[in-house]
């Protein structure tokens, strides 16, 4: 008999260790979560909260385990938010959008945990367990998972501004077109005159391609496709000259002045000819917009090693070295300091 008790005591202090080196795995998981976890029981007392969900909280855990969620969302709005979750009318399922995928729904609280704006997105489940009289799962209370959402809201901002500004873009260029075709059937225009426009048309609308060219291979990286280019000798000069062509009505409309510096003698470089012109003129027309009247513009090519090293100059705002990360970000764009003249380069 005491064998048998032995052994049974053995075993039970077994299963407890198993019990507690379980507990303590869960533990350190949830609490290395990066997404907020909060568990309310069916009693409505919260039984779990996390370091971030605290955070989010702005209070302790031993301020919020143990209590009843009622009475702690009496004096903190942001769990209030969350438990009126509970009772928001459950949106109809909708077929899966593949331009959507991998954004979380639910609603978006902002927070601002170290003075910082992070965006939380609330998903809320319900939590059941085994009735063992009933033989059946039955409500055991609900969880609230938060995942920090503040690079979807970032994209959605930096979209909207790169959607406001290609539109602006496309409408300049077709504005002048337009004024441009309206003085090509004003008969009182000499022949040397409708070529002068002619040429503004051309350069107009090769201004035009160039951006819905642009939009396309936008298109393609969204799409997951590599970027073809095209590589043989560019001879830069012409490259230059295209460039400053295509821009030039803008910068007449600014009466900004252009300088063109090129080394003598300059190596052709291995290049996409389209492409790098499509960067040229991209750096000319953020520079003439963010010039003040009557600025200056320089450009530069110069060797540098094996390589050729082109630099548009402007004396515009330029950008903050805080968002120097933020120059190839996609749609990316920040916004300089009202009033601030200083030289640029890009």
């Amino acid at each position: 008999v005491n064998r048998v008790l032995r052994q049974a005591e053995d075993e039970r202090r077994t299963t407890l260790a198993e019990l507690i080196t379980q507990r303590n795995r869960t533990d350190s998981l949830v609490r290395g979560l990066d997404e907020g976890l909060l568990l309310i029981d069916q009693h409505g007392v919260i039984v779990l909260a996390n370091p971030v969900a605290c955070l989010l909280l702005g209070q302790p855990a031993k301020e919020l385990l143990d209590q009843p969620a009622a009475t702690v969302a009496q004096r903190n709005e942001m769990l209030r938010e969350w438990l009126s979750a509970l009772t928001a009318p459950t949106a109809e399922a909708k077929p899966a959008d593949p331009v959507e995928a991998g954004r979380p729904t639910g609603p978006v609280f902002l927070v601002r945990p170290h003075g910082e704006n992070l965006h939380y997105q609330l998903t809320v489940s319900e939590v059941t367990e085994l009735n063992e009289e009933l033989k059946k799962a039955v409500p055991a209370g609900h969880v609230f998972c938060l995942r920090d959402v503040s690079a979807f809201k970032n994209l959605d901002q930096v979209k909207s501004e790169f959607l406001a500004t290609i539109s602006h873009e496309l409408k300049t260029p077709l504005a002048s077109i337009n004024l441009s075709l309206m003085l090509m059937q004003d008969e009182r225009v000499d022949a040397a005159r409708r070529q002068e426009i002619a040429g503004g048309i051309r350069s107009e609308t090769q201004r035009l391609l160039g951006m819905v060219g642009q939009l396309i291979e936008v298109s393609r990286l969204d799409a997951g496709k590599e970027i073809r280019l095209n590589l043989a000798p560019v001879p830069l000069p012409e490259v230059v000259r295209y460039a400053t062509d295509i821009v030039r009505a803008q910068l007449t409309d600014k009466a900004l002045r252009l300088a063109v510096h090129l080394a003598e003698p300059l190596p052709c470089a291995l290049a996409d000819v389209e492409k790098t012109t499509w960067v040229l003129i991209n750096l000319l027309s953020n520079a003439i917009r963010y010039s003040p009247h009557g600025a200056a513009l320089t450009i530069r090519a110069v060797p540098w090693g094996e390589m050729v090293q082109v630099s548009v100059e402007d004396e515009g705002p330029g950008i903050a070295k805080e968002h120097h990360q933020r120059i190839f970000q996609r749609f990316g764009g920040v916004v300089g300091p009202a009033g601030q003249a200083r030289g640029s380069s890009g």
